[in-house]
């Protein structure tokens, strides 16, 4: 199954992904996206949380297991690498599960999708 990429992009796990999304984007208003403006807090507080506490708060978590805790087991270079992917994964929380846990707790689809769009833009930049 890892041999099936298509410029470095496994085909089973976008497949499966989309499996998972798509249900979720049917149901999305996207003529409501253009309202999210009028309540603008949430977004306020994805941003200020994904981006201020959790880097920060990884980073800690990280350096507490990578350097003192399994200090005996892996290199100091090794763990430098792992607190930079963990602060970076704290950061970006996985798009799917955003939606899976907005549907499960009936939460606003098109709020959702506007968080989860523009954390990614900011993933990119």
């Amino acid at each position: 199954m890892g041999k099936l990429e298509f410029n470095n992009v496994s085909i089973p796990t976008t497949i499966l992904l989309w499996i998972m999304i798509y249900p979720m984007m049917l149901k999305i208003d996207f003529n409501s996206v253009k309202d999210i403006g009028k309540n603008p807090k949430g977004l306020f507080i994805t941003w200020f949380v994904n981006w201020i506490i959790k880097p920060f708060t990884m980073y800690l978590i990280a350096s507490l297991f990578f350097f003192i805790i399994y200090k005996g087991f892996i290199s100091k270079e090794l763990a430098l690498e792992y607190l930079a992917g963990a602060v970076l994964l704290g950061a970006a929380p996985c798009t799917a599960m955003v939606f899976v846990w907005s549907k499960l707790t009936k939460g606003d689809s098109a709020y959702t999708l506007v968080q989860v769009a523009s954390n990614d833009l900011i993933n990119i930049l």
